[in-house]
């Protein structure tokens, strides 16, 4: 516990020094990650997401996102699934739609807390008109993209309550009109949390989010994240 503490710390240190050569901006994500389980082997995995940027009045991103999901073993699962994310365009004024088709997989270890993940994303981002035009979309572009998550809960001597570290990044792959960069970001996340039982926990924490756009320019996100976890028995 202790070195994972220290290893926070200084990953804390190293991103807030850095993050004085980029863009900042602060942000709230709030979250509902749900689980339908239909038997033993398959389950629907569902999330929502609002995304509110520079306080809770200002417009920022809604993703809906779900999928089917087939468990090869107790620590093993594979899922595809479709995500519809609209995103506010400050110079547009304008809610732009993303669709995103992904397949994943899935391991969980079997002696700690601990789940990586690995997704690929077939993107469609829709691009703001022209000035003027009577349409909102102009254009469509896709991209390929990769993703690799690590998540590890840490309890608490033995309470409901817990610490959980978490870190996503997130690359462009080939035919990829949306960025020709390969780095495209990465979210660090670490929330104190409550197991209200087996099926429901709720945890809230910092998450630093780091973007490269496909101008290169670079940006910050110090986002407030509230997240709930609920598995559904059928």
């Amino acid at each position: 516990m202790r070195k994972v503490l220290l290893a926070l710390t200084m990953l804390v240190i190293v991103r807030t020094s850095y993050a004085q050569k980029v863009a900042q901006a602060y942000q709230h994500w709030y979250t509902y990650f749900g689980t339908v389980k239909m038997n033993s082997k398959w389950a629907i995995p569902f999330d929502i997401q609002g995304r509110i940027r520079d306080g809770i009045s200002d417009k920022g991103q809604l993703l809906i996102r779900g999928g089917l999901q087939y468990s090869l073993t107790k620590q093993d699962q594979v899922l595809l699934g479709y995500a519809f994310v609209p995103t506010y365009n400050n110079v547009s004024g304008t809610w732009l739609p993303e669709h995103r088709i992904f397949q994943q997989y899935i391991r969980k270890a079997k002696t700690i807390d601990m789940t990586h993940r690995v997704r690929l994303e077939q993107r469609w981002v829709s691009q703001p008109s022209a000035p003027g035009s009577v349409h909102a979309i102009g254009d469509w572009k896709y991209g390929n993209r990769a993703r690799y998550f690590n998540r590890t809960q840490l309890p608490l001597n033995k309470t409901p309550f817990y610490v959980a570290l978490q870190d996503e990044i997130f690359l462009n792959l080939w035919g990829n009109d949306i960025s020709n960069l390969f780095f495209d970001q990465n979210r660090f996340l670490a929330a104190f949390g409550y197991q209200f039982n087996s099926n429901l926990k709720a945890d809230i924490g910092y998450m630093n989010q780091y973007l490269q756009t496909g101008s290169g320019a670079k940006s910050m996100n110090h986002i407030l994240h509230f997240s709930v976890f609920q598995t559904i028995n059928l």
